[in-house]
């Protein structure tokens, strides 16, 4: 483009007549005319300027944080409507070389009021906003029409390439926009989304990208949780944008909790929204399956927190805004996992007729069912906002599903007591399904107010009984065959059970505003009876302890273990020890022993604790006997014998021994005789037999001791082998 302008002249006479000279002839005499031929997008079409950022709002508002946000937001709003009033191609420089301009426009990115924060804004505050928030949203159109005219114009390649590489798009960004603009020009958001996600250059690192903020935003949610209900030791805490909770409570430190979370879920759902594949990502990260889970748990220990606190009291408007951000968050919850469920639907329907793709389709949405049915407030929940009989319904009539399963959740949705309370909320006390999440907080207690009469249809139920109930019903579905049953008993509530007075207000299309809001064909589900209370009648005597001291201490039941421990002792108790033991009885009297009827009973079972190996026939097998008699008598597993029984052992054992000792040549060897008689007069068998067994066991361990026969060679001189 040509560039032209004028400079004064240097050469310029001193006596230069200055009077009765035209404005043209000035121009011509004193100025010299410039040109030059630069790029359309060059710093060099740059006028010096100053582009002022955007001041965010401080939420909940208190005195003195605001004070800024009046006065720099004028400047602001100054810096956006130069950019939307200069042409096209200075536009475009100060977007591509002005930095402070491309600052001030991410600086609302970064930090704005999002559409639930802007009801907060009052007088002036709102208005500011709302202008703010319109004209960014001009510069944004402007921003992303790549063609002017016929004459300015450049590729969407090439501008989305700039706005990438400035930073002025992104998928945090797409999704910011999305957040603040989806209800008031959904236009503008789909063009958004189709410019950056149509981009056939980058295809694979969208997906990364995409994969990565699901990462993120799974992992936040975690986070969150384990901040409000505590972190398992083996998880590892990961730093993110609130505070750890602190030891005393503090309602600001939930807001900010409560606030983040409601941020990530709307965030998260607008992504599933407006970028349909980004939901089987998510699916393959579990995603929708810790939904419910963190659901309950978060916003169960939510309300623990909230209950009863002064800071209702003291705090009343920030408590306001806990409560409803709540309520929001729990909505957004419901709707990011019905994404999933309907995404199931949508592809069950694109594959109508092909069975082989549509079975995993099914299973992942019963898998969905049987997640959430696991925490019965979240199924509860997502049953009121969006009937599961109903979608059951959907999928039987475009695939082949298991009739029995889908059959069997509903049943336990129906039985659930959470579920028959959000009934009687949105029945009997005509509640609308759009306030079921506003049920089950802490409220504010407030002074019970008059009741005062008001104009219109009588609302007072009268007791009639329940088959009469059913006649007026019907009459009135015979009529209007297109209404539920449950629809047209409300109707009779309000008219006081008149049959006419019903009928001629469905016929003029008079109904009060509360059962306009109501569903027409709503489904009748009948109470279930009340379950007799049981009768609880305490018989015997109550225990005497106060605390659970006095019940630790409690030793009334030692005695009668103790004697059922010692009866399952089989001892015999005849065999007691006794003084006159060496008196009554002389050593030619046997000594009785006592039996032993476990160890043989052992011995019978297990044929490893049998009793030890027979002995070799021999000459002295008598004596041997007799000795083994004792032995085997012997009780192995008495913990502790008769004294009686031991002293009788070795008494028999001595008097065995002494006989051996006084007994002729002529007997046998000891046990362990190895070396018999002379050479030449043949041995007996006991020897032949003991000489095996050395021979046998020798090399089991050593046979003489090494040590002392070392030592014993050092003494005199020798060097031990």
């Amino acid at each position: 483009m040509e560039r032209s302008w004028r400079e004064l002249k240097r050469n310029l006479s001193t006596g230069f007549d200055w009077e009765d000279r035209s404005e043209k002839d000035l121009e011509q005499s004193c100025f010299e005319l410039k040109k030059e031929i630069i790029p359309a997008l060059d710093k060099r079409w740059l006028l010096k300027l100053s582009f002022h950022k955007f001041a965010p709002v401080c939420i909940p508002q208190q005195d003195g944080e605001n004070t800024a946000f009046l006065a720099e937001n004028t400047l602001f709003i100054d810096s956006l409507d130069y950019l939307l009033t200069c042409d096209y191609h200075h536009f475009w420089c100060c977007i591509l070389f002005e930095e402070s301009a491309t600052t001030a426009i991410r600086s609302f990115l970064l930090k704005p009021v999002l559409p639930f924060e802007a009801n907060y804004l009052e007088g002036e505050y709102m208005e500011v906003y709302k202008t703010v928030f319109n004209k960014f949203l001009l510069v944004y159109k402007k921003l992303l029409t790549f063609k002017q005219s016929e004459t300015e114009y450049m590729s969407q390649s090439f501008g989305l390439a700039k706005l990438k590489e400035r930073k002025l798009i992104n998928l945090p960004i797409v999704i910011t926009l999305a957040v603040l603009y989806q209800d008031s020009d959904l236009e503008f958001v789909n063009e958004t989304v189709d410019i950056y996600f149509n981009d056939a250059t980058e295809v694979e690192y969208l997906t990364k990208e995409v994969d990565f903020f699901i990462e993120q935003n799974l992992i936040i949610l975690e986070m969150i949780g384990g901040q409000v209900c505590g972190f398992d030791e083996s998880v590892e805490a990961v730093p993110i944008s609130i505070e750890k909770r602190p030891a005393i409570f503090s309602l600001s430190w939930v807001y900010s909790v409560v606030n983040y979370l409601l941020c990530s879920v709307i965030t998260s759902q607008v992504l599933f929204t407006f970028f349909k594949p980004s939901i089987e990502i998510a699916t393959q990260k579990n995603f929708p399956f810790r939904l419910p889970y963190i659901y309950v748990n978060i916003y169960r220990d939510l309300y623990e927190l909230l209950d009863e606190r002064e800071e209702a009291h003291t705090q009343e408007n920030l408590f306001k805004m806990v409560i409803q951000e709540i309520n929001l968050g729990r909505t957004e919850f419901i709707e990011t996992f019905h994404l999933f469920v309907s995404n199931c639907l949508d592809e069950a329907l694109k594959h109508t007729g092909d069975s082989d793709k549509q079975e995993p389709i099914i299973e992942n949405y019963i898998r969905l069912l049987t997640t959430a049915l696991e925490d019965d407030y979240f199924i509860c929940d997502y049953n009121a906002a969006h009937n599961v009989a109903s979608q059951n319904e959907m999928f039987e009539s475009c695939c082949e599903i298991d009739s029995t399963q889908t059959d069997f959740i509903v049943s336990c949705i129906i039985k659930l007591p959470r579920n028959k309370k959000l009934q009687e909320l949105t029945e009997l006390k005509k509640k609308t399904i759009e306030s079921v999440f506003k049920e089950f907080i802490p409220v504010v207690p407030e002074e019970p107010e008059e009741d005062i009469a008001q104009p219109g249809p009588s609302r007072g139920l009268t007791e009639l009984p329940e088959s009469e109930i059913d006649q007026k019903i019907q009459s009135i579905m015979d009529m209007f065959p297109h209404l539920g049953d449950g629809f047209v008993l409300q109707c009779l509530e309000s008219y006081n059970f008149n049959t006419t007075d019903v009928i001629n207000a469905i016929l003029e299309d008079n109904l009060p505003p509360h059962l306009s809001e109501i569903p027409f064909d709503g489904i009748r589900i009948p109470a279930e009876p009340e379950p007799e209370k049981p009768v609880l009648a305490y018989t015997g005597k109550k225990p005497e302890y106060d605390d659970a001291l006095k019940l630790l201490n409690d030793k009334t039941d030692i005695k009668a273990i103790k004697n059922l421990v010692l009866e399952g002792i089989q001892y015999n108790y005849e065999h007691m020890y006794d003084d006159e033991y060496d008196d009554r009885f002389n050593d030619d009297v046997a000594i009785p022993v006592a039996d032993n009827p476990v160890g043989e009973e052992l011995q019978a079972f297990n044929p490893n604790r049998q009793g030890r190996r027979k002995e070799s026939e021999s000459e002295d097998e008598e004596s041997e006997e007799e000795t083994n008699e004792h032995s085997a008598d012997r009780n192995r597993f008495n913990f502790c014998e008769d004294p009686a029984v031991i002293r009788a052992r070795r008494e028999a054992r001595y008097r065995t021994g002494q006989a051996g000792a006084s007994g002729s040549t002529s007997q046998l060897k000891p046990k362990g005789d190895v070396v018999g008689k002379p050479k030449g007069q043949g041995q007996d068998k006991n020897t032949l037999l003991n000489r095996q067994k050395k021979a046998a066991n020798k090399s089991s361990r050593a046979n003489h001791n090494r040590k002392g026969g070392a030592q014993w060679k050092r003494t005199r001189g020798m060097v031990p082998s």
